[in-house]
Order: C-alpha cells, then structure tokens, then sequence
C-alpha cells in the first residue's frame, strides 16, 4: 500500500504564499487518490490560506478524491479556524 501524500503548510501560511499552496495542491489533487495538509508548523495565516483549502477540499470531493486537513488542535491554525467558525474535523 502506497504512503497517502502529505503537503505541511509552511510556517508562513498567508495570502502572500496562496499561489504556491495552490499550484502545489491543485498537482497533489490531480496526481493522488488520497491528499493530507497537515497544518503543525503554522505560526502565522489568513482567511485567503482558509479560503484555499477549502476550495481544495471541495476539488477533491468533486473528483471523488480524499483530501484531509490535519492538526495538533491547539496551535495558530486551530486558533484561526476558531476565530473565523470553520472547522475541518481532523486533529493529528
């Protein structure tokens, strides 16, 4: 069985570094069954980083394809999610 393929945000996390998320995430959707975003390393992000991964989610779930935001559920990430009432139901 085949590792599922993992993206770990950068620590950076912010409308400034979307473009790079996207292309890097729109190719794992493309290229995988399965994606995992895992979300440790974030210490600083926005709701446009939100914004993507939500419509990322949405694109896999369109092509019948898994795609899982993961987290330790209690960093800058989750804080954010709190803030702005999201939530993607997956804690590392």
């Amino acid at each position: 069985m085949a590792a599922v393929p993992t993206f770990d945000l950068p620590a950076r996390a912010t409308i400034a570094e979307c473009g790079n998320i996207l292309t890097t995430l729109r190719q794992m959707i493309e290229d995988n069954q399965d994606i995992v975003v895992t979300c440790n390393k974030v210490e600083q992000t926005d709701l446009a980083l939100l914004q993507l991964l939500i419509s990322a989610r949405k694109t896999a779930q369109r092509d019948n394809k898994s795609f899982s935001v993961v987290s330790d559920g209690n960093g800058t990430f989750d804080a954010v999610l709190e803030e702005y009432g999201i939530c993607f139901s997956q804690n590392a």
